[in-house]
């Protein structure tokens, strides 16, 4: 079973999609609120997947996004955002996101994506 990140500053929403994935199964789901913590649990707890928020109190998600395709390029990484625009979704493309999502997120919409990666 995959190891599932997620980053988002809103701590409900994290708190709830974990629970969302835990009832699909996903028993090793980790939470971070902010970058320095996202980056953290990358290096030590080697997640399969990051669903990781844009926009974070500390740092954009681009960053980490970047951060973790440059050290763990086998990690696949969702970019979550609330902010449609063609040109950021291409420029996250273009820095290695496997996946662009746009909220609101509906749970058996990422249920599905993540049984695709």
């Amino acid at each position: 079973m995959k190891k599932i990140l997620i980053v988002d500053d809103e701590l409900e929403f994290t708190k709830d999609l974990a629970k969302g994935l835990e009832m699909f199964g996903y028993k090793e789901v980790y939470r971070a609120g902010d970058g320095e913590g996202a980056l953290n649990i990358i290096e030590n707890k080697k997640p399969d997947i990051v669903l990781c928020d844009y926009r974070l109190f500390d740092m954009d998600g681009d960053k980490i996004l970047e951060k973790t395709k440059k050290n763990h390029p086998e990690i696949k990484f969702v970019m979550v955002t609330a902010y449609y625009d063609e040109v950021v979704e291409k420029r996250f493309r273009n820095l290695g996101a496997d996946e662009v999502i746009f909220k609101p997120i509906v749970l058996t919409d990422i249920e599905a994506l993540l049984a695709k990666l």
